[in-house]
């Protein structure tokens, strides 16, 4: 089996009933890591058991629990290889995830790091393993990376891999972080680095009702979602003070000054991140500068009609954006008085329609039905749409 000058990464922590199986399948792999570090945080099961089933095809550094952040942060300074692929000790690399991603980074050094897909299993209580099939990932252009990640996590680690001059670059893991740090240092990657996605699956993400967290601070498989809402709350407004506005516009594009219509894309770029999360303080200055202070009333392009349609989508299978539109009275009054400054009948258009489709989704199913009223009424209120609202009030 041919080797590589990748160097493969696993923290672990009481993972030993899935470590051995994601163990396998690094060690599996058609172009194989020539290192393979794991780091045993602290395990109090039958990890070392486990690891001891590897003696001499793997080095095992033992610390006690402080979290993957700090995990990591101990291997990375014992990689050797040039290119650094952390893995998860609980999912399952498919057998050319290394071949693959490498053959990219070596054919153009321009680019740091290469991302791909998964597909999904899922382990049920009663022992079936169930394959759940490919998992969506957005088909996002490569230089449009970073402000796409912003919006939502679609690179995973162990479908990545990284130049480990880029991982020097740009420091460690926030050991500050018992959830998203994978996160939080991609954005760091994508926005100092090019990337590139491989339209193909590279590993099996295994979906479980396991503890996730470290001990003492475990938290239940059903409350991840609340928690990467949580980060994103409390990172994409620290982010909006320090990135300069060029930095929301696909790379390259915002390398000379602003001209008025660029700058209305990044404003909106901006605007659908803040709005996503229900920030809408931050959304609503950016919509305003975005749509009544810079071109007043001229239609907006396709890119700027899609971040729009964006701005008051799901978010992590939730409908943050609206509903924190609706259920603040004042916030949607000014929504509503905004775009009636705007003279952008692009923008009132798909917002109007954006409200009535929620609408209408939640009345099919007889679900909120306070807030698809309301939905109803401020989508009249900026679109004019009369005429829709008898058929979609009786879910016509």
């Amino acid at each position: 089996m041919p080797g590589s000058d990748v160097t493969a990464i696993v923290a672990t922590c009481n993972r030993a009933h899935y470590l051995g199986e994601a163990l396998d399948s690094v060690l599996g792999q058609t172009v194989a890591p020539a290192q393979i570090i794991v780091v045993n945080d602290g395990s109090t099961d039958a990890t070392a058991d486990v690891l001891g089933r590897y003696a001499g095809r793997i080095e095992v550094i033992e610390q006690a629990n402080g979290g993957k952040s700090r995990a990591l942060n101990r291997a990375m300074p014992q990689a050797r290889g040039a290119y650094v692929w952390i893995f998860d000790d609980d999912d399952i690399a498919l057998p050319q995830n290394v071949e693959g991603h490498l053959a990219a980074l070596e054919a153009d050094p321009r680019i740091g790091f290469v991302y791909s897909g998964s597909g999904g299993i899922r382990n049920h209580s009663d022992g079936r393993v169930e394959h759940t099939g490919r998992r969506p990932m957005p088909d996002v252009p490569d230089d449009e990376i970073f402000p796409r990640m912003l919006e939502q996590n679609f690179m995973q680690q162990q479908g990545m891999l990284v130049r480990a001059s880029c991982y020097r670059e740009v420091g460690p893991f926030d050991v500050r972080l018992d959830r998203s740090q994978d996160y939080e240092m991609n954005l760091r990657l994508a926005r100092r680095f090019a990337g590139r996605r491989l339209d193909v699956e590279s590993f099996l993400f295994r979906d479980h009702d396991g503890e996730r967290g470290r001990p003492g601070a475990q938290f239940a498989a059903d409350q991840r979602s609340r928690r990467w809402i949580d980060f994103s709350r409390q990172h994409l407004p620290q982010l909006r003070a320090e990135l300069g506005l060029a930095e929301y516009l696909p790379r390259g594009i915002g390398a000379a000054p602003l001209d008025e219509p660029l700058r209305r894309r990044a404003l909106l770029q901006r605007a659908c991140l803040m709005a996503r999360c229900a920030l809408w303080e931050e959304a609503l200055a950016d919509f305003h500068e975005a749509l009544v202070d810079t071109l007043r009333g001229a239609p907006l392009g396709v890119e700027e009609q899609d971040l729009c349609r964006r701005s008051l989508g799901v978010f992590i299978r939730r409908d943050l954006a609206i509903e924190g539109l609706l259920d603040d009275r004042t916030v949607a009054r000014r929504f509503g008085r905004l775009l009636d400054d705007s003279g952008n009948d692009d923008a009132r258009r798909i917002f109007a329609a954006e409200l009535s489709g929620y609408a209408r989704t939640k009345l099919r199913h007889g679900r909120k039905v306070a807030r698809s009223a309301r939905a109803l009424a401020l989508a009249q209120r900026v679109g004019g749409l009369a005429s829709w609202i008898p058929s979609i009030a009786r879910g016509g």
